[in-house]
């Protein structure tokens, strides 16, 4: 199509979203810190639930969820759902525990110092940025390959811009921009999900989908070869299943949006009903839909990989496939709008954290609220240009793969985060070690086991894992217990009127 039209829907949301962010600056209160960071704490249900749903839509849960499914097969949309759903079910029960035993706190940073220490605090600190900063690249690169499969649009300017656009919006809106622009995105990402899948499934039709695995699951010959490309037990979709647990919880767990989302509900009883229904209610038949769908289009097709160049391409090709130039401009809108809301989350979060856990501790320790509020918003846009630049370093990479080895960095640190909520006997120095024990056993394994079927597997399966061994393990060894009713007494550097 034409490169004008890209560019005008470029401009159109660029102008839209502006418009959105300065309005909320003008209406609320943004140079103090607690509500840049978490909205007043009063988002109501409805807000928080179209949050959680519009940040778990990424880019990835769109286009490498059906990567799964040329990936896998039948099985490879059902395992990137469930697998990515599962850390939500572990992060509810951390928000609300976080909630009721430290009420005041805004980042789980401010939990660890408390729990272990600044030492502690300053790895999980790295971690949580660096998770973050990755999320985003993977929005930028996931709005720069549509705009370039549908437009022919230069990659590298695209991934630029659209990491400036969402680290500019949150800059000036802070997580209330977030949370309301996830309501108005809700409901153009769902309008085109289940507008335009239909449409495909009419014309492909079901039956062409299966007999296009069967003939992949039964003829060598077929370029996506695959014997287990309709069985839904499939071991490698098991095990890809498995390592998005793992993959998921790193990004979850560690993502600073997410409490700061929590945080920002009206009460513990509508965070519980908005992350659950948000997630599996909403979100879990994407992934599921496009898997299959659109996964089970390209084996119906007989589309080899090299006519996609990478297999992260295959969902705007059925789309323009199937629905033409309409297809395209709205599977550009949908990817636009994923991506923008979840890098939106994510760098939300960050701001949070440079503004509580690093500026007034690190910077300036007697900096009022409007110079914390201030430098959040400067770091913000500079991530921003940090996430472009590496955005545009990773064109021609697969979001799949780059989604299936981040699962190794991340996964390390999250058990002593999750156990440390609730076992007193846990320490720092059984936290740190239980982290560095899993991530080099991670890394070893991916880099010296052979088979490429498996490294990736066992290497994300030894980053979570190891460390709730070697924490538990520890546990009838550890005398001193920690006092968590002390928690209670926290009180942040910056106002926090009302505790929900």
């Amino acid at each position: 199509m034409n490169a004008g039209l890209g560019y005008l829907i470029l401009v159109l949301f660029t102008v839209i979203l502006i418009g959105i962010a300065l309005r909320i600056h003008k209406r609320n209160a943004l140079g103090n810190v607690d509500e840049l960071l978490t909205a007043g704490r009063r988002v109501p249900f409805g807000f928080v639930a179209a949050s959680v749903f519009v940040a778990w839509v990424w880019t990835g849960t769109i286009m490498a969820s059906a990567e799964a499914g040329v990936w896998f097969g039948i099985s490879g949309g059902f395992n990137y759902g469930w697998g990515a759903i599962v850390p939500f079910l572990v992060f509810i029960p951390i928000a609300l525990r976080l909630r009721k035993i430290m009420p005041k706190t805004t980042t789980f940073i401010e939990f660890v110092r408390e729990r272990y220490g600044t030492k502690l605090a300053n790895v999980f600190f790295v971690f949580g940025v660096a998770l973050v900063l990755y999320v985003c690249v993977m929005q930028a690169v996931g709005i720069a390959y549509s705009f370039e499969y549908a437009f022919g649009i230069n990659y590298k300017f695209i991934a630029f811009v659209c990491s400036i656009l969402f680290a500019g919006f949150i800059a000036i809106a802070g997580l209330r921009g977030s949370i309301y622009n996830s309501l108005f995105q809700f409901f153009v990402i769902m309008l085109v999900v289940f507008i335009t899948v239909p449409f495909i499934i009419k014309e492909i039709g079901l039956e062409t989908i299966y007999q296009g695995l069967h003939s992949a699951a039964t003829d060598p010959t077929n370029p996506n070869y695959n014997p287990d490309a309709l069985n839904f037990f499939a071991p490698s979709g098991l095990r890809y299943g498995m390592a998005a647990v793992v993959i998921a919880m790193g990004q979850v767990v560690l993502s600073q949006g997410y409490y700061s989302t929590a945080q920002a509900s009206a009460s513990s009883r509508n965070l519980f009903w908005a992350y659950l229904i948000g997630t599996i209610v909403a979100w879990l038949p994407i992934p599921i839909i496009f898997g299959n769908v659109i996964g089970g289009s390209v084996f119906a097709l007989n589309v080899s990989a090299d006519e996609l160049a990478v297999a992260t391409g295959a969902a705007p090709y059925i789309f323009n496939y199937f629905l033409g130039s309409y297809g395209s401009v709205l599977f550009v809108i949908l990817i636009f709008m994923a991506g923008l809301t979840t890098g939106g989350n994510g760098l939300a979060g960050v701001q949070a954290m440079f503004t509580i856990d690093f500026y007034k501790r690190y910077i300036n320790k007697t900096s009022t609220e409007k110079q914390q509020a201030s430098f959040g918003k400067y770091i913000t846009l500079l991530c921003g240009v940090v996430i472009g630049v590496s955005a545009m370093i990773l064109d021609g990479v697969s979001l799949l793969e780059i989604d299936i080895f981040s699962g190794i960095l991340f996964a390390a640190p999250t058990a002593s985060l999750i156990l440390g909520l609730w076992l007193p006997k846990l320490n720092a120095k059984v936290a740190f070690l239980s982290m560095v024990v899993g991530l080099v056993a991670g890394l070893l394994a991916y880099f010296m086991i052979a088979d490429d079927e498996l490294n990736w597997f066992v290497g994300n399966i030894l980053a979570l894992g190891l460390p709730f061994v070697i924490i538990l393990a520890s546990l009838p060894f550890v005398k001193q217990t920690y006092d968590y009713s002390k928690l209670k007494d926290y009180t942040p550097e910056h106002e926090v009127k009302t505790i929900g």
